[in-house]
């Protein structure tokens, strides 16, 4: 949709300037990438903010985010609005972030992890901590397991989860605090 201005002469909406800078960034306009950013940079900052990702954590999550929108555009099929689509990538982003901050509180709570973690910068540490969760979860039984990631990892509530494993909710729980108790059991014994 168009608007005229009071020369009578048609000026683009936001639509068709965003097919344009879609255009043009599929053209290889290098300019094309800074003002897609310079266009919605703010809104995906409010939009984070307000998905509750931290402060400290939203300049590079918006960095991420942006990252995805520009390897997205060659297959971005204008189905959608364009800032529609960059909401759902900054969604996706933000829950998987979410998903991570979950998944270190709850790795903390665990024995054989220090109470305040060092920062690691070392991708041998990180593999070797991942490696440690793998054979601790590996130590559940399939159904116990399927709760707690469901629960700590992807953050699903536990009539989701009664729902996907076709349970009642207390069985979920009970699946729950068993998987808790039996991780910190195996996570005492390999550090001992």
């Amino acid at each position: 949709m168009s608007q005229q201005n009071p020369a009578g002469s048609q000026q683009p909406g936001p639509l068709a300037e965003d097919k344009a800078l879609v255009e043009r960034f599929r053209n290889g306009d290098t300019l094309a990438s800074r003002a897609l950013y310079e266009r919605y940079a703010q809104p995906v900052f409010r939009f984070l903010s307000a998905l509750g990702v931290p402060p400290e954590e939203r300049e590079d999550a918006a960095q991420d985010v942006f990252i995805a929108v520009y390897r997205g555009l060659k297959q971005f099929r204008g189905d959608a609005q364009l800032s529609t689509w960059i909401y759902r990538i900054a969604a996706r982003h933000a829950s998987h972030l979410g998903r991570r901050r979950r998944m270190r509180s709850f790795l903390s709570l665990l024995p054989w992890h220090e109470a305040e973690p060092e920062p690691q910068d070392d991708p041998a540490e990180k593999a070797s901590d991942l490696r440690l969760l793998d054979r601790l979860l590996d130590k559940l039984s399939p159904k116990k397991r399927m709760v707690l990631v469901l629960f700590e990892i992807e953050g699903l509530g536990v009539n989701e989860i009664a729902i996907v494993m076709g349970c009642p909710p207390n069985t979920v729980w009970s699946r729950l605090r068993h998987a808790r108790a039996e991780l910190v059991k195996a996570a005492r014994r390999i550090t001992t």
